[in-house]
């Protein structure tokens, strides 16, 4: 198991970070590690995700949205073949603050008996960078 969590402030509202992370539809233009998410934005709907990390060819996975409550939390669990061989699990919480901006918590927990062949065929690096640069991505967009 690998757990990747970082939290960052944002300079916008909480309703603005929703705002970005709901809107499926412009991933593609601040997300360069999920650039593609299709779907129902509601908790129990099946996904359609790209994954890219550079260097490397890039993955589409369903997942499952975990947990969607606007303003606060988006969640999803995704898997290749089966839990037991690949899964992890990302979320996204918004935490408002007394002077109106937010701090982001973004979690990724990958398990899974094939995760550690991956980890070494991609790299600790390549792996922490795709997560980060979700939250650049996602701190850049909603700061506009």
């Amino acid at each position: 198991m690998a757990l990747y969590r970082t939290t960052f402030p944002v300079a916008a509202s909480a309703d603005r970070v929703w705002e970005v992370i709901s809107d499926f539809a412009g991933w593609s233009g601040w997300n360069p590690s999920v650039p593609s998410i299709k779907g129902e934005l509601r908790t129990g709907s099946t996904c359609k995700v790209k994954l890219v990390m550079h260097g490397r060819p890039s993955v589409n996975v369903k997942v499952t949205l975990t947990d969607v409550d606007p303003g606060r939390r988006f969640a999803w669990h995704g898997n290749i073949a089966h839990d037991r061989f690949f899964a992890g699990d990302r979320s996204l919480e918004i935490e408002p603050q007394p002077d109106g901006t937010v701090l982001v918590t973004h979690t990724e927990e990958v398990t899974g008996a094939f995760f550690p062949v991956f980890k070494t065929l991609m790299g600790a690096a390549t792996i922490q960078a795709h997560h980060d640069e979700l939250n650049a991505g996602l701190k850049q967009r909603a700061e506009l």
